[in-house]
């Protein structure tokens, strides 16, 4: 029978009797309540049973005014085990409230709480969740070394991850992974309770998204452990552990709530911000309409702020401001709002250093004088600079979105999009990675060689290509120039003397020179005339050709000057010079007794119109050189040394080396010569010719000349 009741909530207490187990009975007051919390199963009922036999005791013995007094203390007691049950259903709230996952697990790493972000962010029920080890949410490689983390904290008190925040990486239930920053701290526990540790989660895959579908659900409360329940101090400190700064106020925007963070981040107390209005926190022109926002949205319901997430300006205690990011969330049927800040000074900083160091890359690219181009896989323009525009005609409006291909050959052009495709199907490197020289087409359809450059850039998993271009028209034509320059001295070097041709290089004025002692020979195919009488025009060019190319190797092997050949006669002489003539007078004579082997050995080739043979002339003395003309250059030689070599050739004897007494004396101790006798020679009268024969060097290393005469005179 209902003898008495007050209703408190969903709590209905009444009078009744109960049984001991050893038969006796007591007076109790029993109230029942249907579990609504997520610490034990919804739907089960709650018995509250208070042992009031003394109580009703005193109650019959006392005066109605003390009966008064006693039952407003039993009220009084009433409510405050509600009240704390209220603030705990309210702390219980504000964390499901949260964005980050919370995780709180004891000394052994076994999970006693979490909250819906949790649910949501790793796909595990709360019941999968309780009464498992925290190393289900970590990679294989880490999960084995955690609980040996927690022992060691235990043991040594060393704090290597304690109060900190990091990126690692987490795993799903359904086994994905993906990144986010922890940050766990140690919650602050009574005398020979078990440590608790507290741990936020915040994904960086899904951070965005989180923000953009935040829904009541995300309010949904969390399982809390039971040992929380009467614990008010361990829930404030896990909202003390957070890394954002939290606030509660309620709908006149009066704080409630804050946890350590807020001190820390603005300056003020907790007592300072306690019962203080939230606009205390905000700047003046923000702080004027913050209590109307509210307002609105109380009276209206439309959530205009309310759920979302957006960025602001705070206020500090001393004045100074600083970007944040403030989070709005209602706690369900509690008439308070939840606010999240975090403090965006660190990354506003990095993101503007970043931004500095990109300007800074673009001004470099933009300064390049090689036109860059950066292109997708598939070859599209996704970037070009300055010098691109410059180089090829087209604007950067006009070059974005198109193909690469517009700057290419048309031939080409046509099979650029399969190159890309085929190193990217086969990853072999054709290009990338090389420079090579290419040809380009400017926008008026003008082509200029330059030179490519080609490599692969990934960035945060987009593959893109950087192609470096540099025209080389210039170069080109300096090399060409070059060439030709180098084309025109090679002939010149071949028609002219080393030492003339420079000459004639620097100063194209005329270049006559005397010189004392130069040896001059003249080589004359006997009877030419009558052979080439017989022979096709083409035979006697190729037998010229044939025999004289063989002497002008030995010209330079002897290092000589080819003057010139006149028909079948070949001149050659020394290098023009001052000085004592032993060395070049050495050279020819030893040029004249290899010309002879060059006629043996050609003979020895069976030429189609027989053997041939050679008359040599060999005199020394000094000349007048110098070059003659304009066109077609010749270096040529006069004088009394010149006219007698010629006359030592026409009075030689066939396959024979006529040579001068000057010449004898001249050669040194390193030939054989004959003297042939006296001759009457045109211009010159009777003089001594000799015949060279041989080189001859003696046992000693020495080396001799001797002259003998002829066995009979010619």
């Amino acid at each position: 029978e209902k003898v008495g009741s007050f209703e408190f909530q969903n709590h209905n207490l009444r009078e009744a009797e109960g049984i001991r187990k050893d038969g006796s009975t007591i007076e109790v007051k029993v109230g029942l309540s249907v579990a609504t919390r997520s610490n034990v199963t919804k739907g089960d009922t709650i018995v509250m049973v208070n042992d009031t036999s003394q109580w009703n005791e005193r109650v019959r013995e006392k005066s109605m005014n003390d009966r008064i007094s006693r039952g407003m203390k039993e009220r009084s007691y009433i409510l405050d085990q509600a009240e704390i049950l209220a603030k705990q259903n309210l702390t219980s709230k504000i964390i499901d409230a949260s964005y980050d996952a919370l995780f709180v697990i004891n000394q052994r790493g076994i999970i006693q709480m979490v909250n819906a972000t949790s649910t949501k962010v790793f796909g595990w029920t709360r019941e999968e969740f309780l009464g498992n080890n925290i190393n289900m949410i970590m990679p294989p490689e880490h999960a084995k070394k955690h609980d040996g983390y927690l022992e060691r904290f235990m043991r040594t008190g060393e704090r290597r991850m304690m109060g900190t925040e990091r990126e690692v990486e987490a795993v799903r239930k359904d086994n994905t992974r993906f990144p986010c920053i922890l940050g766990l701290s140690e919650v602050s526990s009574n005398p020979g309770e078990d440590t608790i540790f507290c741990g936020f989660i915040r994904s960086l895959a899904q951070k965005k998204d989180m923000e953009r579908q935040l829904t009541d659900q995300t309010l949904s409360q969390v399982k809390t452990a039971r040992e929380l329940l009467n614990q008010k101090n361990t829930i404030l400190g896990i909202l003390d552990a957070s890394f954002h700064a939290l606030f509660v106020m309620n709908e006149e925007c009066v704080i409630q709530l804050v946890n350590q963070v807020a001190v820390n981040v603005f300056g003020w107390t907790k007592d300072e911000f306690v019962g203080s209005n939230i606009n205390i926190i905000m700047t003046k022109d923000d702080a004027a309409h913050h209590d109307q926002y509210v307002h609105d949205y109380l009276k209206t319901g439309v959530k205009k702020m309310i759920g979302t997430s957006r960025e602001v300006i705070a206020q500090r205690k001393d004045g100074s401001t600083f970007p944040c990011v403030l989070g709005l969330a209602e706690p369900q049927s509690t008439g308070l709002i939840c606010g999240f800040i975090r403090d965006l000074t660190s990354e506003k900083a990095a993101r503007a250093e970043i931004l500095e160091k990109q300007k800074l890359t673009e001004k470099i690219v933009e300064a390049s004088f090689d036109a860059l181009f950066v292109i997708s896989q598939r070859g599209i323009i996704q970037m070009v600079n300055g010098a691109s525009s410059r180089v090829f005609g087209w604007t950067h409006e006009e070059f974005l979105g198109k193909n690469i291909s517009m700057i290419m050959p048309e031939h080409h052009a046509s099979k650029h999009d399969s190159y890309l495709s085929h190193y990217i199907l086969t990853g072999f490197k054709k290009m990338i990675g090389k420079e090579r020289e290419v040809e380009a087409v400017r926008k008026d359809g003008t082509r200029f060689p330059c030179i490519l450059g080609l490599s692969e850039v990934v960035n945060d998993g987009l593959v893109q290509y950087v192609g470096y271009i540099k025209d080389i028209t210039v170069q080109k034509s300096l090399l060409f120039a070059e060439a030709e320059r180098q084309a025109s001295d090679s002939l010149l070097f071949n028609i002219l003397p080393e030492h003339i041709a420079y000459r004639l290089k620097q100063d194209p004025s005329h270049i006559a020179d005397h010189y004392d002692n130069t040896t001059i020979l003249f080589a004359d195919i006997v009877g030419f005339t009558d052979r080439t009488s017989r022979m096709s025009p083409h035979d006697v060019v190729t037998m010229l050709n044939d025999i004289f190319s063989r002497f002008d190797y030995l010209v330079g092997i002897y290092d000589l000057n080819k003057v010139k050949t006149i028909g079948d006669c070949y001149m050659v002489t020394s290098i023009p010079s001052d000085k004592l003539e032993h060395d070049g007078c050495a050279r020819v004579c030893r040029f004249a007794l290899d010309l002879l082997k060059a006629v043996r050995d050609f003979n020895n080739t069976a030429p189609q119109h027989g053997p041939i043979n050679f008359r040599i002339g060999v005199a020394t003395g000094s000349v007048v050189a110098g070059v003659v003309g304009t066109k077609r250059f010749l270096f040529d030689m006069w004088g009394d040394a010149v006219n007698v070599a010629a006359r030592m050739e026409q009075s030689g004897l066939p396959g024979q080396i006529q040579v001068t007494q000057e010449v004898v004396t001249s050669a040194g101790s390193d030939f054989t010569f004959e003297l042939r006798g006296t001759l009457t020679i045109k211009g010159k009268g009777p003089m001594e010719v000799f015949m060279l024969k041989s080189a001859k060097v003696d046992l000693a290393g020495r080396h001799s000349t001797r002259v003998k005469p002829m066995k009979s005179p010619p």
